[in-house]
């Protein structure tokens, strides 16, 4: 499967539906890291075999991933406190003095690369980092919006309760506005269900 994502890094597909494929957590790994210089923009793991310990390579691949906009992983038991780390890698996140620094330095290192990019004759040119833009609010200071063009993340068929709730009211509101979350089939309340998509509207699926 990994062979079959490089491959396909520089054509024209932008889907990868698999489906109820019996993948487990090796093969979400060599996904995830295949997935690192991939373009395609939708992914679809739901209802396979794997679980909790495959996060960290989905939050691993979107540290340098911005293609993607669409990740699918439903039906796979997961619970709120296992996929925390996998919801803050999206939407506004606060940085120091020093994370503003170092963005700028690496800023200054993209440019140069795409300057060399320019005068180079090479066939394939040297990739480029992702550097996210920095943002200033008046009243919460410095900020970056990760993944600011992902449009949604399916979670149906999972184990998600009222403990969710909280983290995805955090989720959706320092996301932008067209980033839309699918917690279909999950068992949070009806109560918590409706108040949560009285704050949203479209963007909940529920």
């Amino acid at each position: 499967r990994q062979m079959c994502i490089r491959d396909r890094r520089n054509s024209d597909i932008e889907w990868l539906y698999l489906r109820a494929n019996g993948i487990e957590d090796e093969e979400v790994e060599s996904i995830c890291m295949a997935m690192k210089e991939s373009t395609i923009k939708y992914l679809d793991l739901s209802l396979n075999r794997f679980g909790k310990n495959s996060i960290k390579f989905f939050v691993e691949m979107l540290k340098v991933n911005n293609v993607l906009l669409y990740l699918g992983l439903a039906g796979l038991n997961l619970t709120i406190a296992e996929i925390i780390p996998l919801l803050e890698e999206f939407g506004k996140i606060g940085i120091t003095v020093e994370e503003y620094e170092e963005i700028l330095a690496k800023r200054k290192e993209r440019d140069a690369i795409i300057e060399k990019n320019k005068k180079s004759r090479r066939r394939k040119p040297e990739p480029v980092p992702i550097v996210p833009n920095i943002m200033q609010d008046d009243k919460k200071g410095c900020f970056i919006l990760r993944h600011e063009e992902f449009k949604h993340l399916n979670l149906a068929l999972n184990n998600l309760d009222d403990s969710a709730v909280e983290e995805i009211d955090k989720l959706l509101g320092r996301t932008p506005y067209k980033f839309m979350l699918t917690i279909t089939e999950n068992p949070i309340s009806a109560e918590e269900l409706a108040k949560l998509k009285a704050k949203y509207g479209s963007r909940l699926v529920i």
